[in-house]
């Protein structure tokens, strides 16, 4: 199934094709997901981004426009393509889990600074996350839910491919917490397709 995802992920179909095959990706990518969610807390959910989540989201924004139009297809393109790593690095979406209206107001805003906190942990060594989109946090910007972030170093491919303790650690005081990834989230993420680029 991952290579039959890996063929999709090389074009971006306008929603005419995509709606063909959308159920058929729908399985693959939530097959595809599944090992790259870590779980740290009760609130706090790490999706590890690659190529295909990015692509997904991209036919999935177009495709909720119902329009085969070109320039929308790119604007999509250039919103999202900053989330697809490249080599030596790792793209993590990181989802604070808010349930109704009152949470939105007052819980929140208590995690205004999240994006600064999270570290990937390999062998003890600690890499610290940035945003992807440092202007969602300008002065004055209201607290978010979601947060892109990338983390990169020299060697984090090989450092991630030989690597025995892998842990996603979020430092912010409404978390305080790291996990260790399991043996199949830490083989998705060596699996990651990385690198690609769309041109439309």
């Amino acid at each position: 199934m991952a290579s039959k995802l890996s063929e999709y992920v090389l074009k971006i179909y306008p929603p005419s094709q995509y709606s063909s095959i959308r159920s058929e990706v729908y399985r693959l990518i939530s097959d595809y997901k599944r090992n790259r969610y870590v779980n740290v807390n009760d609130r706090v959910t790490v999706l590890f981004e690659d190529a295909a989540t990015v692509w997904f989201q991209i036919e999935e924004t177009v495709f909720l426009e119902g329009t085969d139009d070109v320039e929308v297809i790119r604007e999509a393109i250039r919103t999202y393509s900053p989330m697809v790593p490249k080599a030596d690095e790792l793209t993590m979406t990181v989802f604070i889990h808010i349930n109704n209206y009152d949470e939105l107001r007052n819980l929140l805003p208590r995690y205004r600074g999240i994006e600064g906190t999270v570290d990937l942990i390999i062998d003890g060594k600690p890499i610290t996350a940035k945003p992807i989109y440092p202007e969602d946090y300008a002065p004055g910007a209201l607290p978010r839910s979601i947060h892109y972030l990338k983390a990169s170093a020299t060697g984090l491919g090989r450092m991630l491919s030989e690597g025995r303790d892998v842990e996603v650690r979020v430092r912010h005081p409404m978390v305080n917490r790291g996990v260790k990834l399991t043996a199949e989230q830490l083989d998705a993420i060596r699996h990651s397709i990385i690198g690609v680029s769309w041109v439309i």
